[in-house]
């Protein structure tokens, strides 16, 4: 019989031939496990000599059993982030310990208690993300981080955001839509991906020779301020398209222009940047978040059982371009 101190998880999928998470969820009672694989799971554990104790690993691995979860204090209610986070606690499950969502001032001395973590968007400034690196908590950004100490950032995941975006101006383009328009998220939300977006959406319009139309807005705009910015980009400057940034709904968007004549789809186009769930819109970036916490936890979770101190940078492939004007779009079937 294998040594009870050194079976793990992994140990057991590897034996079935199954994902860890399959095999966490089997022995957790939770997620979406069929009675024959969850009998086939317990019986492995007690085959190999899996015992789920907590106390005793973290004794033999110096682990706390708890991982930190850091989002952007201005953003923390939009569903981008709220899914992100579910799919994180679905991670750390698997993964047999605790995620805590990080809430404190930024003066507070409060020590870390956690083995490692997750800032989500982080901006160079933020004085919780300097906090965490100066304690040595091995810490993963979910999007570059280039402020102070961005060095000892151990893991970076990175979507192909850039790559997505380009391509719905490309789409956009063979529409004949040429004068596109960016509603940008505030540029005071100096997020990697929030000043990726213009720069994506600039160098663009350079390589094309078009004139960049960007409106500044915060990331949730109110109706009147969204109607302002898009007579400016339409009325004023005749975009023929708007790239909708950040979580600006883009149905409401759409109802703006409706109100002033325009027909959506024949006058001019919508496409949003950024989509936590289904979108309406022809044309929308579908960011999957609940995938994209799962990878980060499970990044982190590589990092901290790694020997190499060596930071890591991954891509997360999830992301994809969706909606009925999408290269890949297939038409649902109404009679399924």
């Amino acid at each position: 019989m294998r040594d009870m101190a050194r079976t793990t998880i992994v140990d057991i999928a590897r034996d079935l031939g199954l994902s860890k998470t399959t095999v966490s969820s089997a022995l957790n009672g939770t997620g979406r496990v069929s009675v024959k694989q969850k009998a086939a799971v317990h019986a492995a554990a007690a085959r190999l000599g899996y015992v789920s104790n907590r106390a005793a690993r973290s004794l033999r691995a110096h682990r706390m059993g708890a991982i930190g979860l850091y989002l952007p204090p201005a953003a923390n209610n939009l569903d981008f982030y709220m899914d992100f986070a579910f799919g994180s606690v679905s991670g750390a499950a698997a993964h047999d310990c605790d995620l805590i969502l990080i809430a404190r001032e930024p003066s507070s001395r409060r020590s870390f208690d956690l083995d490692g973590a997750i800032v989500v968007d982080p901006t160079p400034d933020d004085p919780i993300v300097a906090a965490l690196l100066d304690a040595g908590i091995p810490t993963v950004t979910v999007g570059l981080f280039s402020g102070p100490g961005n060095h000892r950032v151990r893991g970076t995941l990175e979507s192909r955001h850039s790559d997505l975006q380009s391509t719905a101006l490309d789409v956009l383009a063979e529409r004949g839509r040429l004068r596109p328009a960016l509603l940008a998220v505030d540029q005071g939300f100096r997020t990697s991906w929030a000043l990726e977006t213009v720069q994506t959406y600039r160098k663009w319009c350079s390589n094309k020779g078009i004139e960049a139309i960007v409106e500044d807005l915060g990331d949730i705009a109110e109706k009147d301020a969204l109607a302002a910015a898009i007579e400016a980009a339409v009325d004023q400057r005749q975009a023929d398209a708007l790239l909708v940034g950040g979580q600006i709904p883009a149905g409401l968007c759409e109802v703006i222009l409706e109100s002033k004549g325009l027909v959506v789809g024949r006058d001019i186009d919508v496409a949003a940047l950024v989509a936590a769930r289904a979108s309406d819109s022809a044309l929308f970036i579908d960011m999957a978040p609940t995938s994209y916490g799962l990878e980060a936890v499970a990044l982190l979770n590589d990092i901290l059982e790694a020997s190499s101190t060596e930071p890591v940078h991954r891509w997360f492939e999830g992301a994809r371009l969706r909606g009925q004007y999408a290269p890949s779009y297939q038409a649902p079937d109404l009679d399924s």
